[in-house]
């Protein structure tokens, strides 16, 4: 039997370890998983040459409708960051709240991406029913606010949560949590501006670690009394984490996600770099930090995502002379595998569990394992090939999102990927993108 591509002489990662072998692909599935003395033949051949070869990776939480970005620009960032998969967020640019928003959204994507994709739907106020919709077109999650998202997001207050959370449940979907108590937020804004504060460290005290804690916890228990599935997205507060895992001990499903910037960033920060630094929830503490990069590699926290939210330089700057000019969010499509990767070099991060936070689990918990996040006969051919001990110094120039910046320029990672491939195609090779606009698919939910 001949395949249509055979990568060879490289070292498998999974969640359950590392293993010397090859991966025979035809018709843009895998097909076998052996020694390479046992593959087949292959019209192509890639020597991986030792290196790790991970399950494509997929990213849960993206903005890319987001001026400056686009699907284009932004898809095509991630193809440049070794990501296979990227799950589209709602944002008050293109809300999602209902099925005709979330077709026009997917037939947009389907023109322009360079990476595969789904699509989550959002969750607002004065739109009964449409969650229901949006799950049977392929959804593969909904997504909350808890605060407000401002005025172009109809908020959803907790009588209309639970009610959303039992609409969820009755299908088997899994609600996207950003949790934050709105009524904090508002006093302190209301308290800080009649303070006059304009300084960056006024972004903190507006958000404080009491606020995201609180909020988390409510929405927790509102799981458990709705025997719904929910994530607490973007989480940088360690008590979330744990108050979720007591949770999940009692049957609760209530999972985690947190991000590369609660992993490498602080309040310290947000109060030296200002706007460049302005995400929300914020970074919190160093023990923190420290705690929250355990509970990942422990297992406590299930994903990690990059909530890329890559406002432009002119926005950004607003916040230099008063902080809340700023929009909160940062880009972070082309970096996320590289500080991952530089964490296992760091060793608070091991490969297997690189590959169960941005493969398995994620692909897990919305739907679509088997067919994306692991190594296996059946499975989409989709793998990244990383070079553990290639040095690179992040830059601004480096970048291709259509914000061309990074929070994290001039600082040197350890690990890089070197070439990455979606469905038996090379989409990435050598920093250069390969895949064409347009040949990013739409993936579905498989299952509940």
């Amino acid at each position: 039997m001949s395949v249509d591509l055979v990568v060879m002489n490289a070292k498998l990662v999974s969640p359950r370890g590392i293993i010397e072998a090859g991966v025979a692909v035809k018709d843009g599935k895998i097909t076998a998983i052996a020694r390479d003395i046992h593959l087949p033949d292959g019209d192509r051949k890639i020597d991986a040459r030792g290196q790790y070869v991970l399950p494509g990776l997929l990213d849960g939480h993206v903005h890319t409708f987001l001026p400056p970005e686009s699907p284009s620009t932004g898809t095509r960032a991630a193809a440049k960051g070794g990501l296979t998969t990227m799950f589209e967020m709602p944002g008050t640019q293109f809300g999602c709240f209902n099925i005709g928003d979330f077709k026009l959204k997917k037939e947009t994507m389907e023109r322009s991406a360079y990476v595969d994709f789904c699509i989550h739907a959002g969750c607002a106020s004065g739109y009964p029913g449409e969650l229901t919709n949006m799950w049977n077109a392929g959804a593969t999650g909904a997504k909350f606010f808890v605060s407000s998202a401002g005025s172009k997001w109809p908020q959803t207050f907790d009588g209309e949560i639970i009610e959303r959370f039992k609409e969820i449940s009755s299908f088997g979907g899994i609600a996207l949590i950003h949790a934050e108590n709105d009524s904090i937020l508002r006093d302190n804004l209301k308290r800080l501006r009649l303070e006059g504060r304009k300084d960056y460290a006024a972004h903190i005290e507006w958000r404080p670690k009491i606020s995201e804690v609180e909020a988390g916890k409510r929405m927790i228990d509102y799981l458990e009394a709705t025997s719904c599935r929910g994530m607490i997205v973007h989480t940088g507060a360690p008590e979330t984490a744990w108050y979720a895992a007591e949770a999940r001990m009692k049957g609760v499903k209530a999972y985690i996600e947190t991000c590369p910037q609660y992993l490498y960033l602080t309040e310290d920060d947000v109060k030296r770099n200002g706007p460049w630094n302005k995400f929300a929830p914020p970074p919190r503490s160093k023990s923190d930090l420290v705690e929250i990069r355990q509970m990942l590699q422990d297992g406590w926290i299930q994903t990690i995502a990059t909530d890329h939210a890559p406002y432009g330089i002119e926005r950004k700057e607003a916040g230099l002379e008063d902080i809340f000019e700023a929009p909160n969010g940062m880009p972070g499509l082309e970096t996320f595998l590289p500080l991952l990767l530089n964490g296992v070099n760091e060793g608070w991060l091991t490969l297997p569990r690189l590959a169960a936070i941005s493969a398995e689990n994620p692909a897990k918990l919305y739907g679509i394992l088997p067919k994306k996040g692991i190594l296996q006969p059946g499975a989409d051919a989709d793998m990244v090939f990383v070079d553990i001990n290639k040095e690179v110094t992040l830059t601004n120039d480096d970048q291709i999102t259509a914000c061309s910046w990074t929070p994290y320029d001039g600082m040197k990672v350890k690990g890089w990927m070197t070439l990455s491939i979606i469905r038996g195609e090379v989409v990435m090779e050598d920093d250069q993108v390969l895949s064409r606009e347009g040949s990013g698919k739409f993936v579905p939910r498989l299952y509940a």
